[in-house]
């Protein structure tokens, strides 16, 4: 919130000042100096991430409700995350709306927050007697409690990182199942908010097989708060049009320089960097893809479908509607190579 007050306040005195937008942001851009700018992209996401991870344990040592802890979080690095893609943006033409704000609002309010409620509680509710009965059979608590919390979360993450790659990668390569993950690769331009652009079945397909060997397992309800705070930090920098650049941290995180080729038209580009939070299992599988003499391109989206709906509900339907969709993308393209054509006779 405080930060979300700030950005607020210097929104709303540089439009007073400047009514030209472009101008607006071209003025902001270029007062900061060269020193200011290298600090913003290579120590903003490692600065935040881990003020996020000291807050919540200092919360939870104060006994501040979980659900307070996320939500604060949570808003904490969305606002962050606007703010710093208004000074500091990747990509220009990645901060003009393209009727996408609305509709990737709804796919927040029910692919982050509604549907892993739901979920979690079901999980819970199904798993944890499951999860008591194999400690039992097995004589022994299988997930070691016994270990510091700066060990337990990178663990967490590596088990449930490896249910995520296996789930992403399968929803690009099974074609049926890209019905459904396509829609999160509709979008023109990357920015904070389509983190959440997923159809319902993708969220929750992907959170099953990340989420379920941590509750067999009987991960503490500690860790998997800190596990949350990771995936909700880590996805709004990962899409967001902010000049990050993080050299060898990208060996440790899934982060925007290489998610930023994972949205690519090109298959082979995009067919890689599946890890939706660490980059581990990528590099285990050989799916690593970060070439180091040049940077992905600003044109994204999908390489089969080029008028993808724009609204929510549609897109809701995209997957049942595949074949019809793509017959008239062929008729589009077979009109369009028949148009020169004519044109010459």
């Amino acid at each position: 919130m405080f930060f979300h007050l700030i950005y607020s306040h210097i929104y709303c005195s540089f439009a007073q000042l400047f009514k030209n937008q472009c101008y607006r942001h071209f003025y902001i851009t270029n007062i900061m100096s060269k020193s200011i700018r290298q600090a913003i992209t290579y120590g903003l996401f490692p600065a935040f991430f881990i003020l996020s991870m000291l807050f919540t344990y200092f919360g939870m040592q104060y006994d501040i409700h979980s659900g307070y802890l996320l939500a604060t979080v949570a808003l904490s690095t969305a606002a962050v995350t606007l703010f710093f893609e208004r000074i500091h943006p990747k990509h220009k033409k990645w901060t003009i709306p393209n009727n996408d704000v609305g509709t990737d609002f709804k796919h927040a309010l029910v692919s982050m927050i509604f549907l892993p409620q739901v979920l979690e509680a079901l999980l819970t509710s199904v798993l944890l007697v499951v999860a008591l009965n194999i400690a039992k059979h097995v004589g022994f608590e299988l997930w070691l409690n016994n270990w510091p919390i700066f060990l337990q979360l990178p663990l967490a993450m590596i088990i449930s990182g490896f249910g995520g790659y296996w789930s992403h990668r399968m929803l690009h390569e099974i074609p049926f199942l890209w019905r459904f993950h396509a829609v999160h690769h509709s979008p023109g331009r990357l920015y904070w908010l389509n983190a959440s652009r997923f159809h319902p079945f993708d969220t929750t397909f992907s959170y099953l097989m990340s989420t379920t060997p941590l509750i067999l397992l009987g991960v503490p309800d500690e860790i998997l708060v800190f596990v949350t705070v990771w995936i909700t930090v880590h996805g709004l920098f990962q899409h967001c049009n902010i000049d990050i650049k993080l050299g060898f941290l990208n060996y440790i995180f899934s982060m925007t320089e290489l998610h930023r080729w994972h949205h690519s038209l090109k298959m082979e580009e995009a067919n890689s960097n599946y890890g939706n939070n660490i980059i581990f299992w990528d590099i285990v599988f050989g799916t690593m893809y970060y070439p180091k003499d040049e940077e992905a391109s600003e044109k994204i989206g999908l390489h089969d479908i080029e008028h993808f709906p724009e609204k929510y509900l549609d897109q809701l339907l995209i997957p049942f509607q595949w074949n019809k969709l793509s017959k008239k993308e062929k008729l589009n393209e077979i009109k369009m190579e028949q148009e020169p054509a004519n044109i010459q006779e």
